[in-house]
């Protein structure tokens, strides 16, 4: 609240009370007067200027002087405020927009990751291929025919010798595909077998203690189906020093669907021995009830 202090006419009217209470001096004016201003504290509008009491202007230059820089600086800021808020405006649009650009870059990093993980795992198709595989028929292994699984042949109606001449040289063939060492590897080059569980028996080039197998499969982005459900899953490798005996466990693996083409394995029982033949037992599949596909074996070891 403004407080101005100034004196009234000398022609006022006096109040005997007052008088006699001395409130005036010997001239008759009033001793203390005092006037009360109103200042406002919301902001007038700007068409409000007019309506001010001129006697308020004419008595107090003070408060005009206080109104008119009020009034002022009220003109400029109506003048300057939408521009004010588009300078507000268009730093935040801006800030949403960095934001959904920058979301939309992670999420094509993300898809380039996933992408460089599947030719990452298919880089993998070629480590196998630096170390000694023993199980290579170009190292003078073998695919010992009557002691592996019949090959798969779903036509049964061809006759007897067609069936004989087909397992007489088509089966053979199709099981040294499985240690002839392709790489990469061609959907179809493999020996399939019926149903989800066989065997293959191979004679190794070497006498060798078994440390390691790698199973080889084509991967999912290589099927024409999208999916490999006749890929094998759980296998077990067995050690055999001769032919005729039952053969020695050396552990029990599972062939990931989802991974890469070639997978190797450490042996959980490696110190059994050396051995000169192995025997690569498949107990299922990822689904197909049908057959069983085998593209590639290898045996690791010293």
């Amino acid at each position: 609240m403004m407080i101005s202090f100034y004196h009234f006419p000398v022609m006022l009217r006096r109040s005997l009370r007052l008088q006699e209470a001395g409130y005036y001096t010997e001239q008759g004016t009033p001793t203390v007067c005092y006037k009360e201003v109103i200042c406002r504290v919301f902001q007038r509008r700007k068409g409000c200027v007019d309506s001010i009491d001129h006697h308020e202007s004419i008595d107090n230059p003070q408060h005009t002087s206080n109104f008119q820089k009020w009034t002022t600086r009220y003109s400029r800021y109506s003048a300057t405020r939408p521009i004010k808020f588009i300078k507000w405006l268009f730093p935040l649009l801006w800030s949403a927009y960095q934001l959904i650009h920058f979301a939309m870059l992670c999420m094509q990093l993300n898809e380039v990751q996933q992408e460089l993980q599947i030719y990452k795992q298919q880089m993998i198709i070629f480590a196998p291929d630096t170390i000694p595989n023993f199980a290579s028929e170009s190292q003078g292994a073998r695919v010992l025919h009557h002691l592996s699984s019949d090959t798969y042949w779903p036509q049964k109606d061809i006759g007897i010798v067609w069936d004989k001449i087909f397992y007489w040289w088509y089966s053979p063939k199709a099981q040294r595909r499985v240690i002839q060492g392709h790489s990469p590897l061609q959907p179809g080059n493999c020996w399939t077998f019926s149903g989800e569980q066989g065997h293959l028996f191979i004679s190794l080039s070497h006498r060798v203690s078994i440390t390691k197998v790698t199973l080889g499969h084509i991967a999912k982005s290589q099927s024409i189906h999208g999916h490999i459900a006749s890929a094998p899953r759980e296998f077990s490798v067995y050690g055999l020093r001769t032919e005729d005996e039952e053969g020695t466990f050396l552990g029990k693996l599972v062939y990931d669907q989802d991974g890469a083409a070639f997978q190797t394995f450490d042996l959980p029982n490696p110190e059994q021995g050396a051995f000169r033949h192995v025997m690569l037992r498949i107990n299922n599949n990822w689904g197909n009830v049908d057959y069983t596909c085998l593209y590639s074996f290898r045996v690791h070891g010293n």
